[in-house]
C-alpha cells in the first residue's frame, strides 16, 4: 500500500521547509553565499543537518529555492488588483507597478548582492533574470493597447535589458542611487520611450507620486 501524507503532514513539511529557506536567506544576506554552509542553515533553523539534506540535496539547490521564494514574494507584494485604479490611464498604472517591483527588489539588496557577486553556480543570476522576464512579458501583453504601432518584442527587450543593467550597476555600487530614484527614473524613461508627449509623461509621473502615497498609506493602515 502506497504511503500517503495527510493534509496535516503536508502542512508540517511545508512549514519546516520554509523555516530552512528563511534561515538560508538571513544567513546569505548577513555572511554571503560562499560563507554560508548547510550546517549553518541547520543550526539557525533549529534542526539537524540530516533534515536539511532531506529537503535539499546541496547548497545550490537550496539557494535556488530561496531565490524562487524571494522572487514570488517581490512580485506578489502590494497587489494592485485590490485597488480601484479605474481613474488612472494604463501607463500610469504600469509605471506604478514597475516602481513597486524595482523598490521591492532593492529591499532585498544585500541578498541580491551576495548571490550576484559571490555565487559560483552560473544559474543563480539567470534564474533571477528569467523569472522577472517571464512575469514582465505577461504584463506587456496585458497592456497591449499601449503598444499600438510599436514592435512589442523589441520594446520589451530594450526596456527589460535597461532595467537589468541599471539594477546590476546599483547593486554592484557602480551607481549611487536610492531605490526610489531608480524606480522613478526607469518609470519616466519607459514612458518617454513609448513616444508619449511631454504633458502625458508629466501627468503620469504626477499620478505615480499620488499612487505611491496611496499604496504606502494602505500598507501602513494594514500594519
Amino acid at each position: 500500500m502506497a504511503y500517503r501524507r495527510t493534509a496535516h503532514m503536508e502542512e508540517r513539511v511545508s512549514r519546516r521547509k520554509q523555516e530552512m529557506i528563511t534561515a538560508a536567506e538571513a544567513l546569505i544576506r548577513e555572511h554571503g553565499y560562499k560563507a554560508t554552509t548547510m550546517q549553518d542553515v541547520a543550526q539557525k533553523a533549529g534542526t539537524s543537518i540530516g533534515n536539511v539534506y532531506f529537503y535539499f540535496s546541496n547548497k545550490d539547490e537550496m539557494v535556488m529555492e530561496v531565490i524562487d521564494h524571494l522572487c514570488e514574494e517581490i512580485w506578489s507584494g502590494d497587489d494592485l488588483e485590490k485597488m480601484d485604479l479605474s481613474a488612472y490611464p494604463p501607463y500610469s498604472i504600469e509605471a506604478l507597478d514597475d516602481y513597486l517591483k524595482i523598490t521591492a527588489i532593492f529591499k532585498k539588496k544585500h541578498f541580491a548582492k551576495a548571490i550576484l557577486g559571490g555565487a559560483t553556480y552560473p544559474g543563480f543570476r539567470e534564474r533571477l533574470i528569467r523569472f522577472f522576464e517571464e512575469k514582465s512579458s505577461r504584463r506587456y501583453a496585458k497592456y497591449s493597447d499601449f503598444y499600438e504601432g510599436i514592435d512589442r518584442e523589441l520594446a520589451f527587450a530594450c526596456h527589460f535589458g535597461s532595467v537589468i543593467n541599471v539594477m546590476m550597476k546599483v547593486l554592484q555600487e557602480e551607481l549611487d542611487r536610492t531605490p526610489e530614484e531608480v524606480g522613478k527614473f526607469l518609470a519616466r524613461w519607459k514612458l518617454q520611450a513609448r513616444g508619449l508627449q511631454v504633458e502625458a509623461v508629466n501627468k503620469a509621473m504626477a499620478d505615480l507620486d499620488e499612487l505611491i502615497n496611496r499604496v504606502y498609506s494602505q500598507h501602513n493602515t494594514r500594519t
